[in-house]
């Protein structure tokens, strides 16, 4: 803790990660309030999970072009842009009742303007901290995010649930909007020298271990897509549901084991074993929704996320040229909210066919592979124990 301590003295450090961490605040509240909300207006899971797919594959698109804007017109005029237009169309779904096909349409709007805040971030970090600090700034990135996932799915079940769904996807636009244009206005953010990309749009997904860690992620977070919408599905989304506080004890775990592993040895098995824990607890969920047993199974399985997600933004910035990290790191997003489109449509369908139990198993198949497909390409994963040596 003494390494954070002495990061967090750093000036500048705070007000940026905490406005970043503000401004990705949407990223753990609309896919949830985004569910609720359609689906107390159609009645069923699987327009919403349409509609989720579709905004993932509208974010997976716009992430790593967004990215490499950013190297070329800078942080501000991309970063800016986008969250204007995210804001005008989340007060269309929260304030409009659509027909499905517009619904799922305003999903892929949503999805395609949302601001890729993380690259942006990341490639501020570097000219924030000297080298030897950068990986605990990162491994801190990766730690307090869960922050979103523990408060997010909370925050949006209890004014979801509590008030109307409708001021859940409202309380987004004040996060995302509020703490991007703060992420914006820092001077941090304008002094940041970013190097300019090197060869053509894609030219990263040439290497071997960003590829290794786009599909890894995009297995992974496809199973916290299906839990979500697994969860929900147990406990329902009245004002006695349960389903908030149960992902957000599972996001807990995930800040926990991020802090205490954050700046450990990573080596090319690290990122298979990490994202075993993640399959091994997400396999205990399918055989109960007990509210109790269920939080012990999803407890079980955070504590392989935030430490798994170090190792694939390790690989990501490490295996490619200065000027190619936002690129890389937004091909790594798309890979994630590819993941959830697919486990999204999945999972709402096998909702409806089987119930909760259904959400569950689909996210343990996601989960297995994505630990499976790390352990079999190892030999193409580098060594990065050296940087917990910095």
């Amino acid at each position: 803790m003494k390494r954070y301590g002495q990061l967090l003295s750093t000036p500048g450090v705070i007000p940026v990660v905490l406005a970043q961490l503000l401004a990705r605040f949407p990223g753990g509240m609309l896919t949830i309030g985004l569910l609720i909300h359609f689906q107390k207006q159609t009645g069923n899971f699987t327009v919403p999970g349409l509609t989720l797919a579709a905004l993932s594959i509208g974010q997976a698109i716009s992430i790593p072009v967004a990215s490499r804007m950013i190297s070329k017109y800078g942080i501000r005029p991309v970063l800016g842009t986008l969250i204007t237009v995210c804001t005008g169309a989340t007060l269309v779904a929260a304030l409009v009742v659509l027909d499905t096909i517009p619904t799922i349409l305003l999903g892929f709007v949503i999805g395609a303007s949302l601001a890729p805040i993380q690259p942006a971030a990341r490639a501020v970090y570097p000219s924030l901290v000297p080298k030897r600090q950068l990986q605990s700034l990162q491994a801190l990135d990766a730690s307090v995010q869960e922050l979103i996932w523990i408060t997010g799915p909370v925050i949006t079940v209890f004014l979801a649930t509590q008030i109307s769904s409708t001021a859940a996807i409202l309380s987004t636009i004040v996060f995302g909007a509020g703490g991007g244009f703060w992420f914006l206005s820092r001077k941090e953010v304008g002094a940041a020298q970013l190097e300019k990309s090197t060869g053509r749009l894609g030219s990263v997904l040439k290497n071997r271990a960003v590829i290794i860690g786009i599909l890894s992620g995009f297995l992974v977070v496809g199973s916290f897509g299906a839990i979500e919408a697994g969860t929900v599905a147990a406990f329902g989304s009245e004002k006695n549901s349960i389903a908030g506080v149960v992902l957000g004890l599972w996001a807990l775990s995930s800040l926990i084991a991020g802090l205490v592993m954050g700046h450990t040895p990573m080596g090319p098995w690290s990122l298979s074993r990490r994202l075993g824990v993640v399959a091994i607890g997400t396999g205990l969920a399918m055989f109960t929704v007990d509210p109790i047993l269920l939080t012990i199974a999803l407890f079980i399985s955070g504590l392989g996320v935030a430490p798994a997600m170090t190792v694939q933004y390790a690989i990501a910035t490490e295996s490619v040229e200065k000027g190619n990290i936002p690129e890389s790191l937004g091909w790594l997003g798309t890979g994630w909210v590819g993941g959830a489109a697919m486990a999204s449509a999945v999972a709402g369908v096998s909702i409806d066919t089987w119930g909760a139990t259904g959400g569950f198993v689909i996210a343990t198949a996601f989960a297995a592979l994505a630990t499976l497909v790390p352990a079999l390409f190892v030999k193409s994963l580098p060594d990065l124990r050296h940087l917990a040596a910095h």
